[in-house]
């Protein structure tokens, strides 16, 4: 079968990873508490190097990791002590971050309690779509922000895939949404398919307005969550360089969010690496406020919680099929075309790409 892996690979005593397409990889079989999955569509998303080599410290012979986790797909064999799937079903999941099976592939091997069914009317494509980037949402506005309705939120790039999916789900819970955009497309993607949104922030400039903004559409009173896509830590060039801070559009420091908050304030990050010096602590603590971060593949890394992870993807599902959540998809492609899309795709914000098989 075919699969997509990203692979570390060791040239001349360095070690370099990079996205591979295997075309002879065995059928993999599934264990007694697991199910196979012909898929038939997979999202892709970028690679976070850092996330993976923190998972995998304690596995350093890892050397294949999955991509594409999104998927949707027909199950066609059934392990032994399964009980709640059977052959011939359609399901939507996401694929383990420790999984050795990757999304991208002719086929899949998941547990079953890892996925649920996909409704009639709910295509393949938006299932595989939306579904991760409503697992993270859950998380983010429910687990950690605690939202409640009549809360102000604040969300870092409302026109990407995440961010458009928090902000819908966000308006349907009562919340009032304030969010980013770094160009007149974005603006023009938000303001055409989310007409409710109580302000647009440009962050494009060099001069950022994203605190004046918010405490003018806040009476001076801050936001009560925050949802970043990634934060700058440094101010100094040589610190930048050195930490090798490189962003593909414009991202906040961490004091400009920190100041955008109100009192009681929650910020959800997903910043794997952020540190914060004493004035910043300062300014959360006068705040009261607390830092909680985003890391939604502790879902099925421990199963502590499994029940309330069945319940996001059940619950995603529905709105998914009910139209309550949209879905942006940019491009549907073939998987032989995955590797040269994924090379670039952590340079597009608007729209998922799908891979169809």
């Amino acid at each position: 079968m075919k699969a997509v892996f990203w692979k570390s690979v060791v040239n001349s005593d360095e070690e370099t990873s990079k996205y591979v397409l295997e075309t002879d990889l065995p059928v993999p079989s599934p264990g007694k508490n697991e199910v196979q999955v012909k898929v038939k569509t997979s999202a892709l998303s970028p690679i976070n190097q850092k996330v993976l080599d923190e998972v995998f410290r304690k596995n350093p012979d890892q050397k294949h990791y999955a991509v594409g986790r999104d998927i949707a797909g027909v199950i066609t064999q059934v392990g032994e002590s399964v009980l709640t799937f059977k052959e011939g079903d359609v399901v939507v999941g996401v694929v383990p971050l420790s999984s050795i099976n990757s999304g991208c592939a002719e086929y899949c091997i998941f547990h079953e309690y890892d996925i649920v069914k996909k409704p009639e009317m709910l295509s393949f494509e938006d299932a595989a779509c939306g579904i991760g980037d409503c697992l993270h949402a859950y998380t983010a506005l429910h687990y950690l922000c605690r939202l409640c309705a009549g809360d102000t939120i604040l969300v870092m790039d409302g026109a990407s895939t995440f961010g458009s999916i928090t902000i819908q789900l966000a308006l349907s819970w009562g919340a009032k949404v304030i969010t980013t955009v770094a160009s007149a497309d974005e603006r023009n993607f938000l303001k055409s398919s989310i007409p409710s949104l109580a302000q647009i922030i440009d962050v494009s400039g060099h001069g950022s307005m994203l605190r004046s903004s918010v405490m003018e559409e806040t009476g001076g009173l801050g936001v009560d969550c925050i949802i970043d896509n990634g934060v700058r830590m440094f101010t100094e060039t040589d610190d930048i360089i050195f930490t090798k801070e490189n962003f593909s559009r414009p991202v906040p420091h961490k004091h400009d969010l920190i100041s955008c908050l109100g009192s009681f304030g929650r910020w959800v990050t997903s910043q794997p690496d952020l540190q914060l010096d004493p004035p910043d602590s300062r300014e959360l603590f006068l705040r009261s406020g607390s830092l909680c971060f985003l890391f939604d593949s502790i879902w099925t890394m421990s199963y502590s919680q499994h029940g309330r992870y069945k319940h996001i993807l059940c619950d995603a599902v529905d709105k998914l099929d009910r139209g309550l959540l949209k879905v942006n998809i940019s491009k549907i492609i073939q998987v032989d075309e995955a590797v040269s899309n994924l090379l670039s795709i952590s340079d597009k914000i608007m729209g998922k790409t799908i891979v169809q098989f």
